[in-house]
């Protein structure tokens, strides 16, 4: 059975500190609904393009967060990379 992790960069955790309130509550929503179900509709998880590891979450209608995913072992290993607006994020 695959055991998964998560983790998030320096980047990330600085840009989460910066949304406002309510972005802050729809993030870490967001962020909950992922790591118990990756493939929950509302998170529009999707392939970032041009990528092998990189996944976009919609967080709302325009904020994003992307996550690496690799499999380690018989670990896979999901690592909050950035979050912002769509603009920014791409």
């Amino acid at each position: 059975m695959m055991t998964r992790k998560f983790r998030s960069t320096r980047k990330f955790d600085k840009q989460f500190l910066g949304l406002d309130s309510a972005a802050k509550k729809q993030a870490t929503k967001a962020i909950d609904l992922f790591m118990k179900d990756p493939t929950h509709p509302f998170l529009r998880f999707k392939k970032v393009q041009g990528t092998d590891n990189f996944f976009e979450i919609s967080v709302n209608m325009s904020i994003r967060i992307v996550v690496e995913v690799k499999s380690v072992g018989s670990a896979q290993i999901n690592t909050f990379y950035i979050i912002g607006k769509h603009e920014e994020v791409f």
